[in-house]
């Protein structure tokens, strides 16, 4: 696919739509208040899409010539507070704190446990260990020999070589201040020996012994940031032909026919709209276990939730990969495959179902009470799981409309990690964390 051929990243694109609505939107608001309404809520959210993007490109400028490098699960919030934040040491000091924050390296450690990352499991855990313990010296080189493994792996080249140089399609580690900014700053060739403290992980001065006063919370803190981007970005390698088809076609200009069908369409699911009323909300009160036999409507928000937890105890990865919401449309087998890899050794083992809430006319929330096994260890928690009601393409439609199906929105297997782990640090005592510390 030539670059006239390529699709517009998904910001450009909704952009650009919105751009192309707005007159449309004014000059409809003038006749229905309601439309007006509609006008000032879309204007709205567009002003936040506008500002989000100025805050990335402010942290670019401001950070990528310190070390800090961009990435697509970078924090949005964390990026609003540093770069509204006008002293640069003060927003350093906020960067470091979020990159070390062990939640933020919990959640990173999920992608080690696929296959395409868990050669380097073990490597990346004694560095978070290390890290936390606040023993830069031992946490610093791992993080390194960890970016250095992954690239050197997927491409054949050596990461400070040019290794993520490729741009990949609609990530943020492709812009300004990504992976290739960031390899090249902290790449640079050390010629001297330098023992004054340094600010960032520049990996020849580390690992040839020139850059020998590594050890604070800022070097490793961008050591780690650097890893995130990395992770990111052979993630968006993995499925980039995937997304770029979905985006070329769902940005196809639409023929006349399409146009005409679209549009008696969008009115039957307004009416549907305005018809639909929210079920009274269940809370504290079960639903479903997986002890027993419950009484849901099987096509209900709650009843996929329940046959989905089923098939996670069962570990029948087919089923998961069929219930869950899936853009890109790859194969069932692909995504149970996946879905193998996401979940690891984590067991789930009991569940109930204790709420539902209809947010919205296709979207319900379903609370979730699970427990489950890592290793040796019991864990347990509540987890929410949102259902959206959609076609086979999982585009929105009025639940109960004709082809349509509910399905789970992919993050859930994810956090069933971040529930384990958790309640696993819930029961670790002060006493045991302070001897693992020392």
């Amino acid at each position: 696919m030539n670059d006239e051929e390529r699709p517009l990243p998904t910001s450009a694109h909704v952009m650009k739509q919105y751009r192309q609505m707005r007159p449309l939107l004014k000059v409809a608001g003038l006749f229905s208040r309601e439309l007006a309404h509609q006008a000032k809520a879309l204007n709205e959210q567009f002003e936040d899409v506008q500002r989000m993007h100025r805050e990335r490109e402010a942290f670019a400028a401001r950070f990528g010539p310190l070390g800090w490098t961009n990435y697509d699960r970078l924090s949005v919030d964390t990026v609003a507070r540093a770069v509204a934040e006008t002293n640069d040491d003060a927003a350093e000091h906020l960067l470091a704190a979020h990159h070390l924050d062990p939640d933020t390296l919990q959640f990173l450690s999920y992608r080690f446990h696929v296959t395409r990352f868990e050669a380097w499991q073990a490597l990346y855990e004694r560095a978070v260990e290390r890290a936390l313990a606040e023993d830069y010296l031992s946490a610093v080189p791992l993080v390194l020999i960890v970016i250095d493994g992954i690239c050197t792996t997927k491409t054949g080249k050596h990461p400070f070589s040019g290794g993520a140089d490729a741009p990949v399609f609609d990530s943020q580690t492709s812009g300004p201040a990504g992976i290739a900014e960031g390899l090249a700053i902290l790449g640079a060739t050390r010629r001297k020996l330098d023992p004054e403290p340094i600010r960032s992980p520049y990996r020849h001065g580390i690992l040839h012994g020139l850059n020998p006063n590594f050890g604070n919370a800022l070097v490793a803190a961008k050591a780690f940031n650097l890893l995130q981007a990395s992770v990111d970005y052979f993630d968006r390698c993995e499925d980039e032909e995937a997304r770029i088809a979905k985006a070329a076609a769902e940005q196809r200009p639409a023929s006349w026919s399409e146009l005409a069908t679209k549009k008696a369409n969008t009115r039957k699911m307004s009416r549907r709209i305005d018809a639909w009323q929210a079920r009274p909300e269940r809370a504290g009160e079960t639903l479903a276990t997986s002890e027993g036999v419950h009484h849901l409507d099987p096509d209900s928000p709650e009843g996929i939730a329940a046959s989905y937890l089923a098939a996670i105890v069962a570990r029948n990865f087919g089923e998961t990969a069929k219930a869950t919401i899936d853009y890109p449309c790859r194969s069932i087998g692909f995504r149970a495959g996946r879905h193998r890899e996401e979940l690891g050794d984590l067991k789930l083992t009991s569940w109930q179902i204790t709420g539902v809430r209809d947010e919205a006319a296709a979207i319900s929330v379903v609370t979730t009470l699970v427990s489950g096994m890592h290793g040796e260890t019991a864990w347990s928690g509540e987890q929410m799981m949102r259902l959206i009601y959609g076609d086979a393409k999982y585009d929105l439609m009025v639940r109960s409309a004709e082809g349509g199906r509910w399905s789970i929105m992919p993050n859930y297997l994810n956090a069933l990690w971040g529930t384990a782990a958790r309640s696993m640090r819930a029961q670790v005592g002060p006493e045991e964390t302070s001897e693992g510390d020392d």
